[in-house]
């Protein structure tokens, strides 16, 4: 009996540090993401696409390229040479320039619709054929 006491009294003790721990350390915190986080998301998709390349290595090298470009303005906290630069990066990707393969350009164009903030995008340009990738062409 002393001892299913002992476990009881030992489970109780930690129950109540853990209970004193989570008060006096607020508890879990939500943190939220922050636009170089995201950034760094559409880099790491772009330099994924780029390690498949294959046979037409350096297609890509102008995507990471631009990607950069848009990484310096966010440092510099200039968000409307980040809207600018990001549009590009888009525009690019509509364009299928330096021979980007359709089915990969339009993997990355509908990632980065969904992983950037739209204030950083004009969305109003983009939505449509984004709707156009994931769902097919919409008649009517």
């Amino acid at each position: 009996m002393r001892v299913i006491e002992d476990i009881r009294w030992t489970a109780a003790l930690l129950l109540a540090l853990t209970a004193l721990l989570v008060v006096v350390l607020g508890g879990p915190v939500w943190v939220p993401e922050r636009e170089d986080d995201r950034l760094g998301a559409m880099v790491r998709a772009v330099l994924a696409e780029q390690a498949n390349e294959g046979p037409f290595w350096g297609t890509l090298a102008p995507y990471v390229a631009q990607l950069e470009v848009v990484r310096g303005h966010l440092l510099k906290g200039d968000a409307t040479a980040v809207y600018v630069a990001m549009n590009r990066l888009m525009d690019m990707l509509e364009g299928r320039e330096n021979g980007i393969p359709p089915e990969v350009a339009d993997r990355l164009f509908d990632y980065c619709c969904l992983v950037m903030p739209a204030k950083y995008h004009d969305v109003s340009r983009h939505i449509d054929r984004f709707i156009e990738h994931q769902f097919g062409e919409i008649s009517g």
